[in-house]
């Protein structure tokens, strides 16, 4: 992951386009002072302004822009993949579910297995 924040990586953006942040924020329409304040205080960009240039931005990467992963736009791609990624305390929440429901499934076969052994008795008893 990029050691860039993504305020920089909004200022790198502003200069491969080969704009300014005024003529940036003018072609794709977000305000001015915010685009300023992002690139040269160093401020997060809160979703609504990344919103804006990731559906104004044909092909930009949203992995770069936002976590510096990948290149700053898809190739060839004319929809962009958005993967899922949960927090750590969402993957031990998920674990612990996934290993309840692991447990649900042995018993639950446990309890089949008995089940098909009475049908095998009874079967028995019947022909006999």
């Amino acid at each position: 992951m990029s050691q860039e924040t993504v305020s920089q990586r909004l200022s790198t953006l502003i200069k491969t386009l080969g704009l300014n942040p005024r003529s940036f924020s003018e072609k794709y329409g977000v305000n001015e002072g915010t685009t300023r304040g992002y690139t040269t205080r160093g401020s997060v960009p809160n979703a609504d302004y990344i919103g804006t240039l990731l559906n104004s931005i044909e092909h930009l990467n949203p992995a770069w822009l936002l976590l510096g992963k990948g290149e700053m736009f898809l190739t060839g791609a004319p929809e962009v993949q958005v993967l899922d990624v949960k927090r750590p305390e969402d993957a031990t929440a998920q674990e612990q579910q996934v290993k309840a429901l692991q447990r649900e499934v042995e018993r639950l076969e446990s309890q089949l297995r008995d089940k098909e052994r009475i049908i095998q008795l009874l079967e028995m008893q019947l022909s006999k």
